[in-house]
């Protein structure tokens, strides 16, 4: 079972729901979805992802960073403001920590509190 297949099973679990019932609400096939997460068939598309999501209660970029893809809307996001890939290169390059970004995020949301 992969790592993405295990943890979308045990998400859907969590949820009590049935393999039919949420392969229904998030518009796949229940052949699909179990192939899924039994491993037998790779990550699916990102707007999969986030249908699987929504239905799982989950938070979908722990499902994105288990399929190894990247939510387009976040890339679009980063490609139209240059500037967070400057920042995202200064955090890399300077070898922030774990807690440095919490830090980082801690700041970022009093600053958008502050300015509203």
């Amino acid at each position: 079972m992969s790592k993405f297949g295990e943890t979308l099973r045990n998400l859907r679990v969590a949820q009590d729901l049935g393999l039919r019932e949420a392969a229904v609400k998030a518009g796949i096939s229940p052949a699909y979805l179990s192939r899924i997460e039994r491993g037998k068939e790779g990550p699916p598309s990102p707007e999969v992802i986030k249908h699987l999501a929504r239905v799982m209660a989950a938070d979908p970029d722990v499902l994105f960073r288990l399929s190894s893809s990247t939510d387009p809307e976040m890339v679009s996001y980063i490609n139209e403001q240059p500037i967070l890939m400057s920042l995202l290169r200064y955090i890399q390059d300077s070898g922030f920590s774990e807690a440095e970004i919490k830090k980082l995020l801690k700041s970022a949301e009093k600053i958008k509190k502050t300015s509203e």
